[in-house]
């Protein structure tokens, strides 16, 4: 499983602890954290895509994926807008849901990190004589 695989799924993961953690506070921060969860996952699967077609993609091409990196910034925050503003979420349970993203990159990163080595071994074992 690559990195790009493993973060969506620590970000939800993590987005249904927080969920239950809003709603062990109240119902009203549960549904916030149900909206800031759910746009930690769509962002989560956005920068996936994104970014393994930036990898993907000749050098020449990267540029125009490092301008749809900022638009999709740009509309997450006006979703995120659009739902504190316009759906009137609780700020609270929208700041616990969206931790998700975070938590998810943070931890599937360090994951990552610390199962890459046991992974890639390229020098065979020694024996018992040297």
């Amino acid at each position: 499983m690559t990195f790009q695989d493993r973060i969506p799924l620590y970000v939800s993961a993590f987005a249904a602890i927080l969920v239950a953690v809003g709603f062990a506070v109240s119902t009203e921060t549960g549904i916030g954290a149900i909206g800031g969860a759910a746009v930690a996952i769509g962002n989560a699967f956005a920068l996936r895509w994104l970014v393994t077609s930036m990898i993907k993609s000749a050098p020449e091409r990267r540029a125009g994926t490092s301008l749809t990196l900022m638009l999709k910034t740009g509309v997450i925050l006006a979703i995120s807008a659009a739902l504190l503003f316009g759906a009137h979420l609780d700020p609270i349970g929208f700041a616990i849901g969206i931790g998700a993203l975070v938590l998810g990159l943070v931890l599937g990163a360090a994951h990552f990190n610390l199962t890459a080595g046991n992974v890639v071994s390229t020098s065979p074992a020694p024996t018992k004589g040297e």
